[in-house]
């Protein structure tokens, strides 16, 4: 018979058991549930970490998607782009960069400080000037000459400073545009429009000239009037010439067919005219113009073209220069088949502006004789080169 006292010992070792039992289940659950928190934790961590990992690419892919945009946009545009560090140095530059600033490849310009490439004086400080104002955080835009290899461009230039992460200059952006052709045409026009100045001051002296010799010589107010009248003409027509040569410029060959279309009277056969085209200064043109309307007048009064039978032979040449010369044009002005002339008994307007005027304007030896078969002029004067305005004129048009 078992006794009390080893049943409740064996109850009491139960008891224990189970009360050991218990702990060790709730010391497994606790350990479990720590295991599934790892879990969810790791498996939260790599969804994050493949997420960033997600959007590292995707910030890649666009990165590189930019910087290709940009190499693309570097290796298309006609302008000159560069980035420069803040000393102003060279990082990198458009495609067209190198052979803009004189370079071989860009690997020459890397590192280089790009206010050096610009030696002109007033050039340089204005792109320091550029620089400085992008350091401290302001655009400006400026105009520049830039010298390679003793050939001189102009560029219009924006310079502005590029913003890190803190809002501050971290970088300096330089993008010119070539205006050469710009700055050529505006020279060109300033010198155009000062040749047009002082052309229409000379026709102006001539005029009042033209007016007060006729003036002074006529008998009478009527004759005065039309003597005055036909210079202008003359003078009006020389004009038109001057015009088409851009008032820097005549054509000998223009004068002389002006002239024979002024006397000729639409008679063929009045003029026989022979010679090349011959360019000659503004100021020879109109004293040529003028010296042509006295020859073709008195021809028409006196001359080979007051009678049906007459004619004028108008001829020139050019003798080719020597090698320390200028070339030489010989002019010759010949009566033909008129009344027997002898020379005038005064000198009047027109043979004085033959005799200076002519002379003066051409810088040669004038000849005017008058045998019994007609007037003949002649005169031979060196042509040098047309001045630069002129060349400029004839460029232009």
């Amino acid at each position: 018979m078992v006794r009390r006292e080893d049943l409740e010992a064996e109850n009491a070792r139960l008891r224990l058991l189970l009360s050991q039992a218990t702990e060790l289940a709730d010391s497994e659950i606790r350990r479990n549930a720590r295991l599934n928190r790892m879990v969810e934790s790791g498996r939260i961590a790599a969804e994050h970490s493949a997420t960033r990992l997600a959007s590292a690419e995707e910030l890649n892919a666009k990165l590189q998607a930019s910087e290709e945009f940009n190499r693309r946009l570097l290796w298309t545009t006609n302008d000159f782009v560069a980035v420069l560090d803040l000393d102003g140095r060279l990082i990198t530059l458009s495609e067209n960069g190198p052979s803009i600033l004189g370079l071989v490849s860009a690997a020459g310009a890397l590192g280089q400080l790009w206010v050096d490439f610009w030696i002109c004086p007033d050039s340089r400080n204005a792109v320091l000037s550029g620089l400085h104002s992008a350091r401290l955080g302001r655009a400006n835009r400026f105009q520049a000459e830039l010298e390679v290899r003793g050939i001189s461009t102009w560029w219009d230039i924006a310079v502005t400073s590029i913003h890190g992460a803190d809002e501050r200059p971290e970088r300096i952006l330089a993008v010119a545009r070539d205006i050469t052709e710009l700055k050529t045409t505006e020279a060109r026009q300033t010198l155009l429009m000062q040749e047009l100045a002082h052309r229409m001051k000379n026709t102006l002296a001539l005029v009042q000239a033209v007016a007060a010799q006729t003036l002074r010589n006529a008998v009478s107010l009527e004759t005065a009037s039309d003597s005055l009248s036909a210079r202008l003409l003359a003078l009006a027509q020389a004009h038109d010439v001057l015009v088409q040569g851009s008032f820097a410029s005549a054509s000998l060959s223009a004068l002389v067919g002006t002239a024979v279309t002024l006397h000729g009277d639409g008679v063929p056969g009045r003029f026989r005219v022979e010679g090349p085209d011959v360019t000659l200064n503004a100021h020879q043109g109109m004293t040529l113009a003028l010296m042509l309307h006295e020859l073709g007048t008195n021809a028409t009064k006196y001359g080979s073209l007051s009678t049906p039978a007459g004619h004028v032979a108008v001829t020139w040449h050019v003798v080719e220069a020597r090698p320390e010369g200028d070339p030489v044009l010989c002019f010759r002005w010949e009566e033909i088949g008129g009344p027997p002339v002898a020379p005038p008994t005064r000198t009047g307007f027109g043979t004085r502006l033959i005799a200076r005027s002519l002379a003066h304007s051409f810088g040669g030896a004038v000849t005017l004789d008058y045998p019994a078969s007609g007037a003949v002029l002649t005169f031979e004067s060196p042509l040098p080169p047309l001045p630069a305005e002129a060349q400029i004129f004839q460029r232009a048009s």
